[in-house]
């Protein structure tokens, strides 16, 4: 019982996090629209975001890799520095787009992310995750949205 009610929290506390990462990228969408419309170039935006970002990152969770880093295994080294390559990638190619589209078009196109999640997912992690029709089924209504966001624009 007690595991159960665990795993119900983990979940909660998960969507919790997933609403407040919803949040934050949509406001900050609006925030470097006005970036890289009125201040900097998009490559200088995405420099600045990811060092403070990482400060920020470093100052919260300084003592968690200080207690992580010495076990993690090289392959989760490795792991690791493939997720930041991908996510600097994402950050750049974001502020590319907001430089030259408006945001009611970067936005949803930039969410249709699911979709590369959903395909990756069933590649390489068929062993911990499984893919559903109901996931099938939510990433083709996401591509359907953001084809009616991109048709409704012309």
């Amino acid at each position: 019982m007690m595991r159960l009610e665990a795993a119900r929290r983990r979940v909660l506390l998960g969507c919790l996090a997933a609403l407040g990462a919803a949040a934050s990228y949509g406001s900050v969408t609006l925030v470097a629209r006005k970036i890289v419309t009125d201040y900097s170039s998009p490559l200088v935006a995405t420099a600045f975001s990811l060092l403070i970002g990482t400060l920020i990152v470093g100052a919260l969770f300084h003592r968690d890799v200080a207690a992580d880093a010495p076990r993690a295994p090289g392959r989760a080294w490795l792991l690791v520095a493939a997720a930041g390559c991908a996510s600097t990638w994402g950050v750049t190619f974001w502020f590319l787009a907001l430089d030259r589209a408006p945001v009611v078009l970067v936005a949803p196109l930039a969410g249709t992310h699911p979709l590369v999640s959903i395909v990756l997912g069933y590649l390489f992690l068929r062993r911990i995750e499984r893919l559903t029709w109901r996931s099938v089924a939510g990433a083709l209504l996401v591509v359907i949205g953001v084809a009616l966001v991109a048709v409704g624009r012309q």
